[in-house]
């Protein structure tokens, strides 16, 4: 599905309507509303860092943002750009918990999108800052094989917490499929 310049994938409906369907707690608008307030707050600060979203695409496993090539951002605006994200959700976090106990899933869902966006792996936002950190070091030739190196240790990491898991007979699927898609999906650091 697309509108001009936001393009919705087949597979990210696919996915919303199937957490929907399973969805008995009410629970899959409250991840889509943190999901929009991350995106909004990587939005926001391209906007006032002088950025131009040229084209916005969103599939089953999160949005990707496509800078306009005539307002590109260096490493520091980079940076900035990439925590912004997380940062609303830990701001937000923040926020719905202080208003009690009738806010805290919402706030929870908060807290985990935020800290889960900053590991520093693949496609994540940790991953862009990681990278970013390294260019304004001035050791940007490192940032590709370090963020590698990291994504396959955490993939590492969740695999064998699945089978620990699975061995004391908890059947989840959320921590091999994770492992998958942060080894499937490429890293894209600036050239």
């Amino acid at each position: 599905m697309r509108w001009g310049r936001v393009e919705i994938t087949a597979g990210a409906l696919l996915l919303w309507a199937l957490l929907y369907y399973l969805d008995s707690g009410g629970m899959v608008p409250q991840v889509l509303a943190a999901c929009a307030l991350h995106e909004l707050g990587h939005y926001a600060a391209i906007r006032l860092l002088g950025g131009r979203v040229a084209r916005l695409k969103i599939t089953c496993v999160g949005a990707v943002m496509v800078l306009s090539a005539r307002f590109p951002l260096g490493p520091a605006r980079e940076l900035t750009a990439a925590l912004a994200g997380p940062a609303v959700n830990l701001l937000c976090a923040g926020l719905w918990a202080g208003l009690g106990e009738r806010w805290y899933c919402f706030a929870g869902i908060h807290l985990a999108l935020g800290l889960f966006n900053l590991l520093p792996v693949g496609p994540l936002d940790g991953g862009r800052a990681l990278g970013c950190l390294l260019a304004l070091a001035g050791h940007e030739d490192w940032a590709e094989p370090a963020v590698g190196v990291l994504s396959v240790g955490l993939c590492m990491g969740l695999t064998m917490g699945a089978l620990l898991l699975w061995r004391a007979g908890e059947y989840n699927l959320t921590l091999p499929l994770m492992a998958v898609w942060l080894l499937a999906t490429p890293i894209r650091m600036k050239k």
